[in-house]
């Protein structure tokens, strides 16, 4: 369940992400070096923050392999 729980946070994080670039502009200029380079920053920094965000919300539960 911490799992699911995770992976719904992770996506509404993107779909935020993906909104504020829709609204930025970012996503109709990619023939420009800079902007293209800003816009892969972005998703960058936003799937290191989706895999903090997954393992503090999900913890150590999806890592445990046998029950103790």
């Amino acid at each position: 369940m911490a799992s699911f729980k995770a992976i719904v946070v992770m996506l509404a994080f993107s779909a935020a992400v993906v909104f504020g670039m829709e609204m930025s502009g970012l996503n109709d200029s990619y023939r420009d070096p800079v902007m293209s380079i800003a816009a892969a920053v972005v998703l960058l920094i936003a799937l290191i923050i989706n895999v903090s965000i997954y393992l503090k919300v999900a913890g150590e539960a999806p890592f445990r392999w046998f029950k103790d």
